[in-house]
């Protein structure tokens, strides 16, 4: 279990899926909480920010990327039926249509486009590079998309990240074998 204060031997608090963000009293839980807070904290609002819309993007985020691929990346005929079909074409054309610059709110980056650049992190490693070595890109159509991560990914403060970037796992060999 994540919430480990307890009284009584019952949990308390409101916080219960990490990641778990401790700033002096306030404490908040969820990805898209926490990004977005930390975002407000560090001046990630350029011009033209706005809280709903950022709120709804990271939510679409995470309806494309864990909701529905990430429901359909164990099983090479559900990954191919999925990646070839209506709805990866739908949610991802929505993600590509939102971004109104090079990142989300224009020229500059915000919190939600780092939180774009994990989940393509996560994703490019464990499932849109193994495919793009079988001659698959399931990416070519998103120019927008593929902008903002490698723009990101170019900044120092990704490239010499003092913690080092985890490197995530592949796709199992049995579902890419699908493609």
């Amino acid at each position: 279990m994540f919430n480990s204060a307890r009284e009584n031997g019952e949990p308390v608090g409101d916080n219960f899926a990490p990641p778990l963000l401790i700033d002096g009293d306030v404490q908040i839980s969820q990805s898209v909480a926490t990004c977005l807070y930390l975002g407000h904290k560090l001046g990630l609002t350029p011009p033209g920010y706005n809280d709903f819309k950022a709120m709804q993007f990271c939510a679409d985020i995470v309806d494309c990327f864990e909701g529905n691929l990430g429901k359909n990346n164990e099983d090479g005929a559900a990954l191919k039926t999925f990646l070839a079909g209506d709805r990866w074409k739908a949610l991802m054309g929505n993600i590509e249509r939102s971004i109104n610059g090079p990142y989300y709110f224009g020229e500059k980056p915000s919190a939600v486009d780092f939180f774009l650049l994990q989940h393509m992190d996560w994703r490019t490693a464990n499932v849109f590079g193994p495919l793009k070595t079988k001659g698959v890109d399931v990416m070519a159509a998103y120019p927008k998309v593929r902008g903002a991560h490698e723009a990101l990914m170019a900044t120092d403060a990704y490239k010499n990240y003092a913690g080092g970037l985890r490197q995530m796992g592949s796709i199992k060999d049995e579902v890419l074998a699908a493609f």
